[in-house]
């Protein structure tokens, strides 16, 4: 039951019990690693820890390759992320935010093109300076110490460490030009190949990375109206972006003109009706549309769900929106349910706080008040939204109509 879903750490900020067994858990594999390197010590086994140290220092270098190379470019940078989990430390340098995170294993960048002019070149380039600033220090190294000094197999301290250094790069670097997939990332092989085949509208919703993020918090702070005054400017120059539509779909909808958001959304379906993918994004956001509806058209928003549904099957963010609106009718069980299989094969795409608000309001009115806290207080810790915040603060009381 759905009641028994745990929220791994991972999903949201940790709280002062977990970061305190966190940082425990650390100090012991430390130690246990320290342990192995004494028990019956050669010099050569201290490259086990300098692998782990050398790590971090050439992933940074790794995503400031990318960050200075777009900058050289003249791109944008928003984001410079260190690591995954839990941010542990964040500031900002003029426009680009830097963030640490717990495990500093991997890192992305987030840069943005102001202009559309060899976008695709570009993007080749910037995906293939990571690798390459690890590169350039390897070939440093090489040039500074001869290849026969760097590749030894010496019992000195200091050779060892070079050695590894040598090796960390070679791994990561190597690694990261394989071209492959992982959980909607690629790796920086595969977006060198692939920024050949970037689409116009994708170019176009790159030039709007900024715009587009400066839209989405005034609609997760409740600013439909001045979200709506942001984008008429950018249809007119990007009629035909999808995400600008849809964004723009979702701005009527929230501002309280829900048929005229209606009324767009068919608009928009009667126009992509023959791409799947495209009519299955006007067809989420009309179940979405109906959701938050003050007079929801519940026939509209299944019918709408099981047309996209059909196109991707078992995909969370419409399993997400179905749960909820179940949830929304008071059939608490079945959408917690569903919910839960939402949560359990999101990849990203649906919403940690729309799942959790619609969890929390299932729980409390089956009366499971533990789980009904878990939900609230991990929805309070990853939510951003002020449409969820008070639909969770006022709804968790009273049981709306079906």
């Amino acid at each position: 039951m759905f009641t028994d879903l745990k929220i791994p750490a991972g999903r949201r900020p940790l709280t002062q019990a977990e970061a305190r067994i966190s940082a425990a858990t650390s100090i012991v594999i430390t130690l246990l690693f320290l342990a192995a390197i004494l028990d019956q010590y050669t010099p050569q086994k201290l490259s086990i820890l300098f692998y782990f140290l050398f790590w971090i220092p050439m992933l940074a270098v790794h995503e400031l390759g990318h960050a200075v190379v777009a900058k050289a470019l003249g791109w944008r940078v928003r984001e410079i992320v260190i690591g995954f989990g839990r941010t542990l430390w964040q500031w900002q340098i003029g426009e680009t935010v830097i963030k640490l995170k717990l495990a500093p294993v991997e890192g992305y960048v987030l840069p943005a093109p102001v202009e559309p002019r060899k976008t695709r070149l570009k993007s080749a380039l910037i995906y293939a300076a990571g690798p390459a600033a690890e590169f350039l220090v390897l070939i440093i190294l090489l040039l500074a110490f001869g290849w026969d000094t760097v590749f030894n197999s010496s019992d000195q301290v200091s050779l060892i460490a070079l050695k590894t250094m040598a090796v960390v790069i070679i791994v990561g670097a190597g690694f990261n030009l394989l071209p492959f997939r992982s959980e909607g990332a690629v790796s920086d092989g595969l977006g060198i190949i692939s920024s050949a085949f970037i689409t116009d509208e994708a170019i176009e919703t790159r030039l709007l990375t900024f715009e587009l993020r400066e839209i989405e918090s005034l609609l997760e702070k409740g600013r439909a109206n001045d979200a709506l005054l942001k984008l008429t400017p950018l249809l007119e120059r990007f009629p035909k972006n999808l995400v600008l539509q849809l964004a723009h779909g979702t701005a009527l909808s929230l501002s309280g003109r829900e048929d005229d958001a209606r009324d767009y959304i068919r608009q928009g379906l009667a126009r992509d009706h023959k791409s799947d993918s495209r009519r299955r994004e006007w067809l989420r956001l009309q179940a979405q549309t109906e959701l938050y509806a003050s007079d929801p058209e519940y026939l509209t928003l299944d019918l709408a769900l099981q047309k996209a549904l059909a196109i991707s099957p078992g995909a969370a963010d419409l399993l997400a929106t179905k749960g909820a609106s179940l949830v929304k009718r008071g059939r608490n069980k079945e959408g917690g349910d569903i919910l839960e299989q939402a949560w359990r094969s999101n990849d990203g795409n649906a919403s940690d706080g729309l799942m959790l608000a619609y969890l929390a309001i299932a729980a409390k009115r089956i009366g499971a008040l533990h789980s009904y806290e878990h939900f609230r207080l991990a929805f309070e810790q990853v939510n951003r939204s002020s449409i969820l915040h008070d639909l969770v603060v006022g709804s968790c009381d009273r049981r709306e109509a079906s």
